[in-house]
C-alpha cells in the first residue's frame, strides 16, 4: 500500500502540471465541477422544499416567473463572457494587460446597459402578467424587484475576466454562492413562512450576493502572467467595432435561442396548458437541467481552450482535443440517460412526491434531449472560438424554427407531451446541423490571429 502512494502522488503531480489540452480542460473542469456539484446538491433541497410548500400549480406559476425574467434577460442584457475570452486571451498572452482591461471595461458597460433596457421592459410588461394570473400587488412588486436584481447583476463580465485568466478556480467560487443563498434562503421559509413573495426575494438576493462575490474575485488580483504567457508572442491589435458587435450579437442570438427553447416553452405551456402542467413540465426539465450543468461545466473550460489553440494557430492539437472531447462527452451522455431510465422515478418522489410522478416522461424526453446536447458540447464553443459564431446562431435558429412549428402543432393535441417531444427532435436537428459545421471548421488549417502584429 505504501508503495502505492508515491505512485499516486506522480499521477496526480502530473495531471496537475501537463498542459496537454484536454488535461487543460479536465482541470479547470474539476474547479468548476466542484461549484456544480455543490449546486446540483443542494439544488435537490431547495426544489424539495419548492415543490413541497408551493404544489404543483404554485411551483408552476414560479417557475413561469424565473423563466420568462430569465427569457427577458436573454432578450436585452448581452452576455460578454466570450467576448471577453475570444478577444482577451490573445492579449493575456501578449502580456497586454492595459489592453485587457479596456476591453473588460468595455464589456460591463454593455452589459449593465442590456439590463437598464430590460428594467424598462419588465416595468411595461408587468401589468399585463399580474392580470393573466392574478398576482397580488406584493408578489408583483417581488417579481419587479427580483427582476431588477438580476438585471443589473454584471456577472457575465467578471466570468469572462476569470476564464481569460485561466481562473476557474474563483469562477467556480462565484457561482457555488447561488446556490448556497437559495438553499439557505429556502431552508428559513420552509421553517417560517413560506411564499411565493419569499422565494422570488431569496432568488433575487442570490443573483446579487454572486455578482458582488465575482467583481471581489476580480479585483482581489494581483497584476500577473497568463501561465501560457509567451514572450515572443506578437502584439494583438484590438478588434474593430464592427467585429466585437458582431461577434456579440451572433453569440447572444445564439444564447438567446437557447434560452427560448429552454425557458420559453415552459412560459408558454403556463399560458396555454395551465400553472399545474407548466410544474410538472419544469419539475422534469429542471431534473433534465441539472445534466445540463454537467455538460457547461466541460463546455466552458473547452471554450477557453478552443480560444488559445485558434489564437496560436496549433491545428493538430485542436482537432485532436474536438475529437477526444466529442468521444468522451458521448459516452458520459450514454451513462447519464441510462440513470434516468433506471433512476427517474426515485428521484421525482423523493424530491418532490408521488403526485408529481406524471412528470416521469417528461423527465425522460427532456432528460434525452439535454443528452443528445450534452453529446455535442463541444461544437458550439468550438465555431465560436474559430470565428464562425454565425454557424452556430444559424444551427440554433433552425432548431428554434422547427421548435415554433411543432409546438404549435403538438401542443394543442398533445400538451406536455408533445412539448417534451418537441424538445427532443429540436435538439437532434441543431446537433447534427453544429456538427457538420464543426467538421467543416476543423478540416480548414488553422494559422494564427491574422490582427497579431509585431511590437
Amino acid at each position: 500500500m505504501e508503495k502505492l502512494k508515491p505512485v499516486s502522488r506522480n499521477m496526480l503531480s502530473k495531471w496537475s502540471s501537463s498542459e496537454d489540452s484536454l488535461a487543460r480542460v479536465f482541470r479547470n473542469s474539476s474547479w468548476l465541477f466542484s461549484a456544480k456539484g455543490v449546486g446540483a446538491l443542494l439544488s435537490i433541497f431547495y426544489l424539495a422544499i419548492l415543490t413541497r410548500t408551493l404544489g404543483v400549480a404554485g411551483f408552476g406559476e414560479f417557475m413561469v416567473i424565473v423563466g420568462a425574467v430569465q427569457v427577458l434577460t436573454a432578450i436585452l442584457k448581452l452576455q460578454t463572457w466570450q467576448a471577453v475570452v475570444q478577444f482577451g486571451v490573445p492579449y493575456l498572452l501578449a502580456g497586454q494587460h492595459q489592453e485587457f482591461r479596456k476591453l473588460s471595461a468595455q464589456n460591463f458597460w454593455i452589459e449593465l446597459l442590456g439590463g437598464l433596457a430590460a428594467c424598462g421592459a419588465l416595468w411595461l410588461m408587468l401589468p399585463y402578467g399580474a392580470s393573466q394570473f392574478g398576482w397580488s400587488n406584493p408578489v408583483a412588486q417581488a417579481i419587479m424587484g427580483y427582476g431588477v436584481i438580476v438585471f443589473l447583476s454584471v456577472r457575465s463580465t467578471p466570468i469572462g475576466i476569470l476564464r481569460a485568466q485561466d481562473r476557474f478556480g474563483g469562477n467556480a467560487f462565484g457561482d457555488a454562492i447561488i446556490p448556497i443563498v437559495r438553499f439557505a434562503g429556502a431552508l428559513i421559509l420552509f421553517l417560517t413562512t413560506p411564499s411565493m413573495t419569499g422565494f422570488l426575494i431569496v432568488w433575487g438576493l442570490s443573483e446579487f450576493v454572486s455578482f458582488v462575490v465575482m467583481w471581489l474575485m476580480v479585483w482581489l488580483r494581483e497584476e500577473t502572467d497568463h501561465p501560457l504567457r509567451n514572450a515572443s508572442a506578437l502584439a494583438v491589435a484590438p478588434p474593430s467595432r464592427k467585429e466585437l458587435l458582431a461577434f456579440l450579437l451572433f453569440t447572444n442570438l445564439a444564447y438567446l435561442i437557447s434560452v427560448v427553447r429552454e425557458r420559453l416553452v415552459v412560459v408558454i405551456v403556463g399560458f396555454f396548458v395551465g400553472p399545474a402542467a407548466a410544474g410538472l413540465f419544469r419539475l422534469a426539465d429542471q431534473l433534465a437541467n441539472s445534466l445540463n450543468r454537467l455538460s457547461e461545466v466541460f463546455a466552458r473550460p473547452l471554450f477557453a481552450e478552443l480560444s488559445r489553440l485558434f489564437a496560436i494557430g496549433q491545428s493538430r492539437e485542436l482537432r485532436a482535443l474536438f475529437w477526444r472531447s466529442l468521444k468522451a462527452s458521448a459516452i458520459s451522455g450514454g451513462v447519464l440517460f441510462i440513470g434516468l431510465l433506471l433512476l427517474g422515478k426515485y428521484i421525482i418522489v423523493l424530491i418532490s412526491g408521488p403526485e408529481y410522478l406524471a412528470a416521469f416522461p417528461l423527465l425522460l424526453l427532456l432528460g434525452a434531449a439535454t443528452i443528445i446536447s450534452l453529446a455535442g458540447l463541444g461544437l458550439e464553443p468550438l465555431l465560436q472560438a474559430a470565428g464562425r459564431a454565425r454557424n452556430a446562431l444559424v444551427a440554433r435558429l433552425v432548431g428554434l424554427v422547427a421548435l415554433g412549428l411543432l409546438m404549435i402543432a403538438f401542443l394543442p393535441t398533445f400538451g406536455t407531451i408533445g412539448a417534451a417531444w418537441v424538445m427532443l427532435i429540436s435538439a437532434i436537428l441543431t446537433t447534427i446541423m453544429l456538427f457538420v459545421s464543426s467538421r467543416s471548421a476543423i478540416r480548414k488549417p488553422q494559422h494564427p490571429a491574422p490582427n497579431s502584429r509585431k511590437s
